[in-house]
This record gives structure tokens, C-alpha cells and sequence, in this order.
């Protein structure tokens, strides 16, 4: 998973060596000390089978 923000520069992922909830509670705690927009994406995207 990675947690971004939409008004700076800030961001942290799984890929980074965090688990998926330290990730989490560090992006709440992004948010709630800056009022920052934070998004979140799954880290890989799914993959998606044609048939």
C-alpha cells in the first residue's frame, strides 16, 4: 500500500519496509498535524485478466 499526499510532497509505502498499518497510522498522523488530503493505493495494482 502507499499513502501520498496531495498537497506536498510526502508519501510512504509498503515497498519503503513499513507494514501496511504503520503506513496507515503514520498517513492519519500526517493528516491530522497538516489538514493535508492524503490518498492511498494498493502496492502492486491489481492485475486484470482478459478472457
Amino acid at each position: 500500500m502507499c499513502h501520498y499526499c496531495l498537497d506536498c510532497g510526502w508519501r510512504l509505502s509498503t515497498s519503503d519496509g513499513y507494514t501496511d498499518t504503520e503506513v496507515s497510522e503514520r498517513a492519519i498522523d500526517h493528516f491530522v498535524e497538516t489538514g493535508h488530503t492524503v490518498e492511498s493505493v494498493w502496492l502492486p495494482p491489481p492485475v486484470v485478466a482478459n478472457h
